[in-house]
């Protein structure tokens, strides 16, 4: 069964979270995403959880997407975005605001839920590598849930120039009635052809129960 989900996914065109964030995409071009991490918990249980994030630049000061997601069958979301830059022109660092709205569910009960994140994102070139550094700060409000969640996630990435390039990230989220969760999620990116890339990572993650994950994702710029 799994093996079939990940086929099905290959088969999309899909792309990545990690280049989003600060950075608006040029008019008239897109970029999407699709993932699938399989995990085994502390007791044994497995579980899989299927991503999909894709953008599309509709004007220099408008980006607009979609982000979908499944966990287990147990919970998702699926929400309709539209990024603004807040600094014109091409500033160092670059700044944006994103405002999410959609439905989010427990258990196949759906119910409204909204996000809005500030995101500051920087470029650097070093004497071997050329990268990027984003960090993403978000408030969601889901109807469902007894308090809003914050997050405050990271993600620094390297284009080597050669096959394989590292990419690191780290999400964090919090609410007043759970404690702080997090995932770590170091990942090599290999590009397969001028517009495509697969992304390969282990996830270490605790929320509640602590699972270790293989992560699998195809990037594709349009």
């Amino acid at each position: 069964m799994r093996i079939w989900i990940l086929s099905c996914l290959f088969s999309l065109l899909l792309a990545p979270p990690a280049l989003a964030g600060a950075w608006m995409r040029q008019t008239g071009q897109g970029f999407a995403a699709a993932s699938a991490t399989l995990r085994q918990g502390q007791d044994g249980r497995q579980g899989h959880e299927l991503g999909y994030f894709g953008e599309y630049g509709w004007s220099p000061r408008l980006t607009l997407g979609v982000d979908l997601n499944q966990n287990d069958r147990q919970s998702g979301h699926a929400l309709l975005f539209a990024r603004i830059p807040l600094l014109r022109g091409h500033s160092r660092p670059r700044f944006a605001l994103t405002f999410a709205a959609g439905g989010s569910h427990q258990h196949r009960h759906w119910s409204p839920m909204s996000r809005t994140t500030l995101s500051v994102g920087h470029e650097f070139t070093t004497a071997h590598a050329s990268g990027w550094i984003s960090v993403d700060a978000s408030y969601e409000y889901r109807a469902y849930a007894p308090d809003p969640i914050w997050k405050l996630d990271a993600t620094i990435g390297l284009n080597t120039g050669k096959a394989f390039s590292p990419i690191l990230q780290i999400e964090t989220s919090r609410s007043a009635s759970a404690p702080l969760s997090y995932a770590i999620i170091p990942s090599l990116r290999y590009r397969v052809s001028e517009r495509q890339d697969l992304v390969v990572g282990l996830e270490h993650k605790k929320a509640g129960d602590r699972s270790l994950g293989l992560k699998i994702a195809l990037w594709h710029r349009f």
